[in-house]
C-alpha cells in the first residue's frame, strides 16, 4: 500500500496488487475465527416450495365476490372451489416455544445483513424455527435442538445456522 497526496491535500492511500492479496488473506483468516464452522451447528432450510389448497366455505354475501391471490395475478374463484400451488418461501421466523402461542422473537439485529438471535443457555422453553411462505397463511415449524444459544440468517445465503 503505498501514501499519496490527492487533490486538496487529502491523503489517500493505493493498494498495490500484493498489498490487496495480503488485506484479503487477513479479513478472510479474521472471519474464519470470528465465524468458525461447526460440526455441531445445525443447520436448516426451508423446503423449496410449499403446496397448499384454500377456499372460501359457504354462500358469500350479497355483493361479494372471492378473489384468490397468487404470484402473478388475482383471480376470481367460486365458494368451495380449492385454489393452490406450490409458492416458495418468503421468510423465517425464530419463535421462543410452540408457534401457536406466537411468540415470535425480534433478532437482535433485525436491519443488517446478517440477523442473529441469542437465546439464554439455560431457558426453560424451547426454541422453534418457522418457515413463511408466499401466498398462504401455512407455514412450516421445526423445533431445534435445546442445546443452540443463537441462530444467524444471511440476506444472500440460503438456510439458517443455529450454534
Amino acid at each position: 500500500m503505498t501514501r499519496e497526496r490527492g487533490r486538496a491535500g487529502i491523503i489517500t492511500f493505493k493498494k498495490t496488487g500484493e498489498a490487496m492479496a495480503n488485506l484479503r488473506n487477513v479479513i478472510l483468516l479474521g472471519l474464519a475465527v470470528a465465524c468458525p464452522a461447526s460440526a455441531a451447528d445445525w443447520k436448516m432450510s426451508c423446503p423449496p416450495q410449499l403446496a397448499t389448497a384454500q377456499s372460501v366455505v359457504g354462500a358469500l354475501p350479497a355483493g361479494w365476490a372471492a378473489v384468490a391471490r397468487t404470484e402473478s395475478a388475482v383471480t376470481d374463484t367460486q365458494p368451495g372451489a380449492t385454489v393452490g400451488g406450490p409458492t416458495p418461501p418468503i421468510s423465517v421466523s425464530v419463535f421462543d416455544g410452540p408457534p401457536t402461542e406466537m411468540a415470535d422473537l425480534v433478532p437482535d439485529n433485525p436491519n443488517a445483513r446478517v440477523v442473529r438471535w441469542t437465546f439464554d443457555k439455560k431457558r426453560t422453553r424451547d426454541v422453534y424455527v418457522v418457515c413463511n411462505y408466499a401466498d398462504t397463511r401455512m407455514a412450516l415449524a421445526q423445533k431445534a435442538p435445546a442445546e443452540i444459544t443463537s441462530c444467524t440468517l444471511a440476506n444472500d445465503q440460503p438456510g439458517l445456522i443455529c450454534r
